[in-house]
């Protein structure tokens, strides 16, 4: 279970709990009980006793999922704004908390034209904010001052963010894109339209490596922080950078989208920390779309990617059911847009 929610191992880190590193059961809590201090004591099933440890209670609140808050919760808050991050930050880790907490969470990035790094998801800033033109084509003035979703919070940088955020919260950086064209993995433009013997397949991402330089300056900033990190992107160029040309100790996830085969292949062909899928690639879920993976039925993309020791951390989830249902297919990591919705179940 450890190994396969290996999700810092990148960093050499190890973190017990519910965050995306996993969650296990010890084989020996000798360190732990109190009943192995050199007394005689015995340990007791009295349901009065209110001596003993109650980490177990806590334990199973804890270990359900992983708790991300996609866009910092977007359909609680103005999604991927300083506002947002505060409150996906309030509150106690665990589904039985009395407000519960993400244990990451998820921003997208893209650069300026000067440079910076800005957090916000869409390529064009008309989509969310109050101003026009792509990110990566204006100067960093114009970005930061743009009006999130008539929130009063403005597009943030990625240091502002991460000044936010709790050190004890993971980070979870979605990479976008900081030029106009960039294939995305396998070339493909709709995942009703994928097709493997296609000749759009993307066979050569070293060629974008220029286009993807961005980067280091991105890696470099987050290693300022404390915090957990995990990189992911859909863009195949931008995997193969950081694996071979950019200076990072980061895990990096795949976000899948076309294929499930498709997103094996890339954990089979890069060193992948976790997949991350769509909820219609989860098999025995009512979200399981078979009319787009029809051809790839035969597939469990949790089976698999846990037979790799990767977690799969499902995006993007919206209601307590599909939460229930993700956890019991066996998911790791929920991108939520709200976070009370995961307390549900538990309680």
């Amino acid at each position: 279970m450890l190994n396969r929610r290996r999700f810092v191992a990148g960093t050499g880190a190890v973190v017990a709990g519910s965050t995306l590193a996993g969650c296990a059961d010890s084989d020996d809590d000798s360190d732990e009980n109190p009943a192995d201090d050199g007394s005689s004591e015995e340990p007791t099933d009295d349901p009065e006793d209110d001596s003993t440890d109650d980490a177990d209670e806590e334990t199973e609140y804890d270990d359900r999922a992983t708790v991300i808050a996609h866009r910092g919760f977007a359909g609680m808050y103005p999604e991927n704004t300083i506002g947002a991050f505060e409150q996906a930050a309030m509150g106690d880790p665990n589904d039985e908390a009395e407000r519960r907490r993400a244990d990451w969470i998820e921003l997208d990035v893209h650069p300026t034209a000067d440079g910076d790094i800005a957090v916000y998801h869409h390529r064009d800033l008309e989509e969310a904010t109050d101003a026009e033109g792509q990110v990566y084509d204006l100067p960093s003035e114009e970005v930061f001052s743009a009006e999130v979703l008539e929130s009063g919070e403005t597009v943030p940088s990625l240091e502002e963010a991460l000044e936010t955020i709790p050190d004890d919260v993971g980070v979870n950086i979605e990479i976008k894109v900081g030029a106009e064209e960039l294939n995305w993995a396998w070339g493909a433009t709709d995942p009703k339209h994928y097709d493997r013997d296609d000749p759009h397949d993307y066979d050569h991402p070293e060629d974008e490596l220029e286009q993807w330089q961005w980067l280091q300056t991105m890696v470099d900033i987050a290693a300022d922080y404390d915090n957990e990190i995990l990189l992911s992107t859909f863009w195949e160029g931008a995997i193969w950078a950081l694996e071979n040309d950019i200076d990072h100790d980061f895990p990096v996830a795949f976000l899948m989208w076309y294929s499930v085969q498709e997103g094996l292949d890339m954990a089979d062909k890069y060193d992948l920390a976790a997949l991350n899928p769509p909820m219609g690639m989860i098999q025995d879920t009512t979200m399981f779309d078979a009319e787009t993976y029809a051809d790839e039925t035969d597939i469990d993309i949790v089976a698999e990617a846990h037979d790799r020791d990767l977690p799969v951390n499902v995006y993007t989830v919206e209601t307590w059911r599909e939460v229930e249902q993700l956890i019991d297919a066996g998911a790791d990591g929920l991108f939520l847009d709200y976070s009370e919705i995961v307390r549900w179940g538990a309680l």
